[in-house]
């Protein structure tokens, strides 16, 4: 399984807060990594894990994971918690949405794969260090930084129908099944461990 193509994704999204924090500590037993993990009712999971400094006022890396049934095609992860103008994971790769109709590879990120991608017979995992998902252009050409000490909107889609090419960073992709959001706890994301995770995952 080649884990590193970028993909695109449809994610047919409105903005919307929730009344609480969905996230909780998380120690992935792979990588020793300490992640704030939301699992959706779908069986979905998304972790995320930030340096300690990270804040509004700086780009910044993270590490996140994905985890999804494998009867599941492909499952995407909208960092700005919305449809359109900001990054979005889809399964092992990035994009950024801005129309009804599958966009291209999103340039302005870049992922290195790490330990603990993986896939059984249930689920496939990845692991990655990204470079770029915290951080994005807005609709009105501004600079957007996810608040690292804070909490922030996610969103997430997913389908059943698998893509087309999973090897092609190109491949075309059927329009989500299901939406939904969650409340992602990032100020307790953060760890100053990162730097560590990041050196003893890296494959060398």
């Amino acid at each position: 399984m080649k884990w590193s193509a970028v993909t695109a994704g449809v994610i047919g999204l409105a903005g919307s807060a929730l009344a609480q924090l969905d996230t909780s500590p998380f120690v992935d037993a792979d990588t020793g990594i300490t992640f704030q993990s939301y699992t959706s009712t779908d069986g979905i999971t998304y972790r995320l894990a930030l340096p300690a400094e990270a804040t509004g006022d700086a780009a910044y890396d993270v590490i996140l994971q994905v985890v999804v049934p494998v009867e599941l095609g492909w499952a995407g992860w909208a960092w700005g918690g919305a449809m359109t103008y900001n990054p979005l994971t889809i399964n092992f790769g990035l994009t950024n949405y801005s129309g009804y109709y599958v966009p291209g590879p999103y340039e302005d990120a870049k992922y290195t794969v790490l330990k603990g991608t993986s896939v059984n017979e249930t689920h496939f995992k990845f692991t990655a260090l990204c470079t770029g998902c915290a951080s994005w252009t807005d609709f009105d050409g501004n600079p957007y930084i996810l608040n690292g000490a804070g909490d922030t909107n996610f969103a997430y889609a997913y389908s059943a129908t698998p893509v087309e090419e999973p090897a092609n960073p190109e491949t075309g992709f059927s329009i989500h099944d299901t939406v939904g959001r969650w409340i992602h706890d990032l100020g307790n994301a953060r760890s100053d461990k990162f730097k560590e995770w990041v050196t003893t995952n890296t494959p060398a």
